[in-house]
């Protein structure tokens, strides 16, 4: 199971190629791809007048979940171990905690922000190499 973190989508909505046919293709291979309610808010803060309807849409093709007391749990041990260490913010701990309560790999390209050993992280595409634009 993978989930998807806020950046990949945001790639997504930038008509970033690479993006686009990693989200896609991991739709097709999955069946069911992830992403937290943490990103669903980051997303939505970041949203454009007109662009709704369009975020809307995408948020449909995932299945969306929870940042529960299981997931809060878990980040809060996440920043008390790497708050002050890696600068680490809440979103990010919140993130990493669901791909680690559902089990799902980490689908991200800020590696960075997720110092934490025991949740799974991956990059799909790096974004200055394989830019293009989605049609």
């Amino acid at each position: 199971m993978r989930l998807v973190d806020t950046d990949i989508l945001i790639d997504h909505f930038h008509n970033v190629k690479a993006a686009t046919e990693f989200i896609a293709r991991a739709l097709i291979e999955d069946g069911q791809v992830l992403i937290s309610t943490i990103s669903v808010a980051e997303i939505l803060a970041g949203m454009r007048a007109g662009e709704e309807g369009d975020t809307e849409a995408l948020f449909a093709f995932f299945t969306i979940v929870p940042a529960d007391e299981m997931v809060a749990r878990v980040a809060g041990n996440y920043l008390n171990q790497f708050g002050k260490s890696f600068a680490l913010d809440l979103g990010d701990a919140l993130i990493a905690a669901t791909a680690k309560v559902y089990d799902a790999e980490l689908i991200t390209r800020n590696v960075r922000h997720y110092p934490m050993k025991d949740t799974k992280v991956r990059v799909p595409y790096e974004r200055g190499k394989k830019r293009g634009h989605a049609k």
